[in-house]
């Protein structure tokens, strides 16, 4: 039988609501991060050629790339990819160590939301306070969805402004600022971004709006049966 919640219990509800948003999000870099994007992007007819590299060696080059920064490479790996040259200048490396950086804090930031969430909520279930449980999981899925929304929104009205906005806020400098002809653009422009962005949001809101359901349906019958 369900208990009225006590302070230990509304920090586990209040935990849980803060990290279901960040559990649903970066859950979805797992899809954006993987060569298997990059090559669906450079399937698509309509994405943009590189005049720098063949079609071969911009795939082998782009896979590299996303090699490193999903290993344990360091920084001299950038430097030993070639095509008659090297292909990264050293603004491009700082930049890409910039990148993993962030990459990687993002992924420690689900690794550790997503322990918290289920210690928070096997604790509310062992109270007895899986209403509470469900409860917070549906409000942390109304929080992500209203705020993927408000972003989406933002994006669609004006991508680049967006785009700059992300860059100031995760990266310092104007490391992240290149010439078309630079290699990072000639891998990756910027409609590679813009379906990379909409690959992290579209699911995003769709597991929210699954998951937010089922947790209220769930919280729903916990309450009937605590009656």
């Amino acid at each position: 039988m369900n208990h009225e919640p006590d302070a230990r219990d509304r920090i586990a509800q209040w935990a849980l609501t803060l990290c279901v948003p960040l559990v649903v999000l970066l859950s979805n870099l797992y899809l954006v991060a993987t060569p298997f994007f990059v090559r669906s992007e450079y399937a698509k007819p309509s994405f943009p050629p590189a005049e720098a590299f063949s079609d071969r060696e911009r795939l082998s080059l782009a896979e590299a790339t996303v090699h490193y920064l999903r290993s344990g490479e360091g920084v001299d790996y950038l430097r030993t990819l070639r095509s008659g040259w090297q292909v990264y200048n050293e603004r491009e490396i700082r930049h890409l160590v910039d990148v993993k950086v962030v990459m990687n804090g993002a992924f420690v930031v689900h690794a550790v939301a997503l322990v918290l969430s289920l210690a928070a909520f096997c604790w509310l279930w062992r109270r007895s306070a899986s209403r509470c449980g469900w409860l917070a999981v549906a409000q942390g899925c109304a929080i992500l969805l209203a705020a993927l929304l408000a972003i989406g929104a933002v994006a669609y009205l004006g991508f680049d402004t967006f785009f700059v906005f992300f860059h100031r806020l995760f990266f310092s400098g104007d490391t992240w600022l290149f010439a078309y002809t630079d290699t990072l653009i000639q891998l990756f422009p910027l409609p590679f971004w813009i379906d990379a962005t909409w690959t992290l949001a579209l699911p995003a809101m769709a597991e929210s709006v699954l998951l937010g359901a089922v947790a209220l349906v769930l919280g729903k019958r916990s309450a009937r049966v605590a009656r």
